[in-house]
């Protein structure tokens, strides 16, 4: 019952125009909204409206959210739903909280919302079945350089969608077994590679983040995917190939070479 409401909701909603300062947003500050064709880009017009819509949008360290702020955080999300189909709009994602810029990361016994936090620092943080928490002037800057290999607002809905497989192995659903093996010996190989490199001080194309777990691996390249197709797909083909077949999308054709 409840899903036919959400469903009838989201139809009102997309029978609407997009708001023209809303598409003024998006040529300003989302350059992958340039990049895609014109059917991408009615979709990720959809996906952002039922995003900004549905969740819940939280300033802190005296940030006040704007419309600014949740189109082009919610574009950006939009991205990797674009191929999807059953994504239902990062369900278990209630709320999108927005800190000015780096802020300290709570601890796995900590409510976010208290002031007692760990010393840690991140530009971004997903938690399972709970917020994603950004750094606004970091999602602004890569925003707005879609070919700059990093994008925090990626990395941190790309962690969601593992979440949805109920662990965290960087791993998202993928729907049998043959696939999920797959999955498993590519992104091990690839991690293995990684870390090698890692430990001989060699120049890698990842982040030294991505050698922690399979988790900050698989978003790292989420990242790469989507920002860097043509380096990914030099550099591990094998990945590539496999995200695409997740996201149902090549993104190598958004920037020509």
């Amino acid at each position: 019952m409840f899903g036919f409401f959400r469903q009838r909701r989201r139809r009102k909603l997309l029978a609407q125009p997009f708001p023209t300062w809303w598409d003024a947003i998006l040529t300003r500050n989302v350059g992958h909204a340039a990049l895609l064709s014109a059917p991408e880009r009615a979709r990720l017009r959809d996906i952002t409206r039922v995003l900004i819509a549905e969740k819940a949008w939280e300033g802190c360290g005296g940030l006040h959210i704007t419309d600014e702020m949740k189109v082009t955080i919610a574009a950006q999300a939009a991205l990797l739903l674009l191929g999807l189909d059953g994504h239902d709009y990062y369900a278990r994602v209630s709320s999108v909280v927005v800190y000015p810029s780096d802020f300290r990361t709570p601890r796995p016994e900590d409510n976010w919302e208290d002031d007692h936090l760990s010393d840690t620092i991140a530009e971004g943080q997903a938690v399972y079945r709970g917020p994603v928490i950004l750094s606004w002037d970091h999602v602004l800057a890569e925003s707005r350089d879609p070919a700059g290999g990093y994008n925090v607002v990626v990395h941190e809905f790309a962690h969601q969608l593992d979440f949805l497989s109920g662990e965290l192995n960087g791993t998202p659903p993928l729907g049998n077994a043959d696939a999920e093996a797959a999955w498993a010996r590519g992104m091990t190989a690839a991690l293995a590679d990684h870390r090698r490199d890692l430990r001989r001080g060699h120049e890698t194309f990842l982040s030294e983040q991505a050698g922690d777990n399979e988790t900050e691996f698989s978003a790292d390249c989420a990242e790469a995917f989507f920002c860097n197709p043509h380096g990914l797909s030099e550099e591990y083909p094998t990945v590539f190939d496999l995200l695409a077949g997740y996201f149902r999308q090549d993104p190598r054709a958004w920037f020509p070479r």
